[in-house]
This record gives structure tokens, sequence and C-alpha cells, in this order.
């Protein structure tokens, strides 16, 4: 059999093994838990450059990427994780509350806020030069002027987070999935999705983002 990387099949296969290294990685970058920004934005950037076939040393590739974001991404993700248990309780209220009409607005809009700020944070943070409150502000406004993107991102990311918490019997298979790709399939989602929203804020040809240095 002809291995010719310029082969379709081979070219795939070689593709999923780097993303399958990439998820591992991922996971074992963010058991320290207030590295998951760091290790969020190292994975949007290497699923977007290895989509592109420019990065060929995933785990090298990765590494650089953890430490050039660390500190910005970590503050990034220490203030959605100071506002988990606010996030947690609001859910709890949400659905005890369903007949209230006010109350429920209130719990859906703060519920949403964080999540559609969170899908847009680090992989703004990955693309763009800017500091972490700006980009927390830029956030939740680029998820609004785009909702129809964030809609869409928004479903991809969460139908399997809410397929393995609704299906315990599965969990074999659902950590199956998580273990092997899960991780680097959201990625994926998130470049293919958000490449269409930040064509509208970058310039034509190069220039001030992370990747063009």
């Amino acid at each position: 059999m002809n291995f010719n990387p310029e082969n379709k099949f081979f070219n795939f296969m070689s593709k999923f093994g780097d993303f399958v290294v990439l998820n591992i990685i991922f996971i074992i970058t963010c058991i320290p838990v207030f590295t998951i920004g760091a290790s969020l934005c190292a994975l949007y950037t290497v699923c977007k450059k290895r989509l592109a076939d420019e990065e060929s040393y995933i785990i090298r590739g990765y590494l650089a990427i953890w430490k050039e974001n660390f500190f910005n991404a970590t503050i990034i993700w220490l203030f959605f994780l100071v506002l988990l248990p606010v996030l947690l309780f609001l859910v709890n209220l949400f659905t005890r509350h369903l007949n209230n009409a006010i109350l429920f607005s209130f719990c859906l809009l703060i519920i949403l806020w964080y999540i559609f700020s969170m899908l847009y944070a680090f992989p703004l943070q990955a693309t763009f030069i800017n500091t972490p409150f700006r980009i927390l502000c830029n956030s939740f406004l680029t998820a609004m002027a785009h909702l129809p993107y964030t809609i869409v991102l928004f479903a991809v990311t969460m139908l399997p987070i809410v397929i393995t918490l609704l299906f315990p019997v599965a969990l074999y298979f659902t950590l199956t999935y998580w273990m092997l790709f899960g991780f680097s399939l959201n990625g994926i989602f998130s470049v293919i999705i958000t490449k269409r929203v930040f064509k509208h804020y970058l310039p034509d040809e190069t220039e001030e983002t992370k990747e063009a240095e």
C-alpha cells in the first residue's frame, strides 16, 4: 500500500491520530484545574493550525501556545471559575421557579451570558492581542453580535455534555468519547464557527494576531 502523504485516507488518519494526541495532552494539562484556561487556548490554536495543515509537532506546538497564553488565559478562567457557584445556584433557582416569568427571565439571561461569554473568551484570547478585561467584555459582545453562529456553537458544544449527563448508564461510551477525541472535536467545531465570526474583525492580510507573530 502506498502511504503517500497526499493520499486523502492517509492524511485523514494522520489528522485523526494528531487530534487524539491533542485530546490526551489537553486532559493532562487541565488536571490542575486552574490551568484550564491556558489549555483551552492551546487546544483552540492547535486545532486551527492542524486543520490548516500548519502544525506538524502537536505536543511541542501545544506546550508553546499553552505557555504563551498562560497568564492572561488563567485570569480569564479564574473569573469564570469564581462565578461558577453563582451559576450553579442560578441553575437550581431556574429549575425551581419556571412559573415565575421575571425570575425565570433573569436566571436565563445570566446563565446565557456566562455560557456565551465562555464560548468566545478563549478563542478571542488565542486569536487577538488584548487585556483579559477587554477579552471578557468582547466575548459577550461578539456572541450577541453574531447570535446565529453563537447558537450553533452553543448547540454543538453543549449537546455532548448534555448527553453525557443525561445518560449515566452509557458512561463507558461517553467516557471513551471524551478521553479519545471529545475535547478535540469541540475545539474543531469552535474553530470552524468562530473563524466565520472573527473574519469580520481581522485585517485582510496580516496583522496583529498571535498567529502572525
